[in-house]
């Protein structure tokens, strides 16, 4: 019986047979056209995004942060230009964290994988790279002589200066990350100085090591074997969701071709093979709709720039529906009204940003939380007065200190004191910081005779001396009988 196993799984001498092949390095042809423009313009705006929105400056008066979009952990707070979020209002993070999710889904059901192709930041990154790759040791056939070619010439210069340029963008992508969580100008003049902390040199380095590996060695490999997103991308398509395909019934029976050739007969491929050599993944789209393509239509654009050469009419290789990539005959396109699956995802994003604007329509500047003390929960005094004591902490998310009045309602004769002022108060004058957190200690007090037995229902009200906000916070006050 004859072998019929494949060169790269076949034993060379009766050793242990491998399961696994060697990755093929891929070095992608350049191309010009539609859609490398639009990858290079939608490149460009990621970098200066990243680049340039942690030197925007935002004035928030004396004492805040000037810097427009800011993740500040240690003050627990994310600023996004005149909007403030605490951690108490995670929920807004979360709504968009949603809306970017869902969003996915319906760009992927109208566009398929266009995210992975055009604005993923491994895809960015990865066309970066093989830009200065590109440039340091040349085009396609280049790259590959490049890699084949023995240590002692040029190779080794051209390696270097490549690495080289590779780390010199990775520690600056490292370092843009690190001003969205600190105050980009100190930052990068403590760095520069030498006066940085082991944490923020710390975080560059991990962010530019990933950067490195997943542009510079990985790339490929992230889309095919790392990510997730292949797995289940065809469960978000339908028949009208356009992707990147090859025209079979115009394209077969295959062949090659001489300019000025008639084409009688046979199909209108001529198999260049220039779309296999232009694709970031090495795939061949003429092989059908594959989970490793990434959707970037850089096939489209070189088949288009072969096609004219033969009097050819373009799109041999484009964008269509994903029902006109079968054998069988393309169904009806249906308008978006009859595809369910964007109605349910246009449905869910706007319910999720009809919230998120009920929550900020209801923010409160005036917050205040209460905690009942547990040990002792009621203390008898000797004038058989009844004493609760009580932890506030008032949330003032103004830019200005305030002064407060904290009141007790639905417990006759109750009187409120706060010990934490120096000197026993009415709660007549509770100052906040401002944009802060401030926390007192308030004990409520009750003649002897008036307190109910048990827990008694009251409301604390904490309110501004002139006209503003004000915060309602249930709690109880407990009145023990005495031992």
């Amino acid at each position: 019986m004859t072998d019929q196993s494949p060169d790269h799984i076949r034993p060379a001498s009766g050793g242990d047979v491998s399961l696994y092949a060697q990755a093929r390095k891929i070095h992608p042809r350049a191309v010009k056209g539609a859609n490398r423009s639009a990858k290079t313009v939608i490149a460009w705006l990621s970098i200066l995004s990243v680049s340039l929105l942690p030197w925007l400056r935002w004035d928030r008066g004396a004492g805040h942060p000037d810097q427009a979009i800011l993740f500040d952990f240690v003050a627990m707070r994310a600023y996004f230009l005149d909007t403030e979020i605490w951690p108490q209002e995670f929920y807004f993070l979360t709504g968009v964290l949603v809306i970017a999710s869902i969003g996915l889904f319906l760009v992927t059901a109208l566009y398929g994988r266009v995210w992975c192709g055009f604005a993923c930041p491994q895809t960015v990154w990865t066309d970066i790279f093989v830009w200065i790759e590109r440039r340091v040791e040349g085009d396609h056939n280049r790259r590959h002589k490049l890699d084949h070619a023995p240590w002692p010439t040029g190779k080794v210069v051209r390696k270097l200066v490549k690495h080289a340029a590779w780390l010199a963008v990775s520690l600056m992508t490292g370092a843009s990350f690190l001003f969205f969580f600190n105050d980009a100008p100190r930052a990068a003049g403590a760095m520069l100085t030498g006066e940085a902390g082991i944490v923020l040199y710390g975080f560059v380095a991990m962010v530019g090591l990933m950067t490195y590996v997943m542009a510079g060695w990985a790339r490929e490999q992230m889309c095919i074997y790392m990510c997730p997103w292949p797995r289940f991308q065809g469960a978000m398509l339908d028949h009208d969701s356009l992707v990147v395909a090859y025209d079979a019934g115009r394209g077969e029976s295959r062949g090659h071709a001489r300019v000025a050739q008639s084409f009688e007969g046979r199909g209108h491929c001529v198999d260049c093979r220039m779309c296999v050599q232009v694709c970031p993944v090495g795939i061949d789209i003429r092989d059908g709709i594959q989970m490793e393509c990434i959707g970037c239509g850089l096939c489209a654009d070189a088949c288009d720039s072969v096609m004219p050469r033969f009097g050819l009419p373009r799109t041999l290789v484009g964008w269509r529906p994903f029902s006109h990539t079968s054998s069988e005959a393309p169904a009806p396109k249906q308008p978006w009204h009859r595809r369910p699956r964007l109605m349910i995802y246009g449905a869910i994003i706007g319910v999720t940003l009809a919230g998120m604007a009920v929550a900020g329509g209801q923010r409160r500047m005036l917050d205040m939380t209460i905690l009942h003390d547990r040990s002792p929960v009621s203390v008898t005094l000797s004038d058989g007065s009844i004493r609760n004591d009580y932890t506030v902490k008032i949330v003032n998310r103004e830019r200005a200190p305030r002064l407060l009045r904290l009141e007790v309602l639905g417990l006759a004769g109750a009187q409120v004191g706060v010990r934490d002022l120096g000197q026993t108060s009415d709660g007549q004058g509770l100052a906040a910081a401002a944009d802060a957190v401030t926390t007192y200690r308030v004990s409520v007090r009750v003649p002897a005779g008036q307190a109910p037995a048990g827990a008694t229902p009251i409301e604390f009200r904490l309110s501004d001396r002139t006209p503003g906000d004000e915060a309602v916070r249930p709690n109880t006050f407990i009145a023990e009988a005495a031992r």
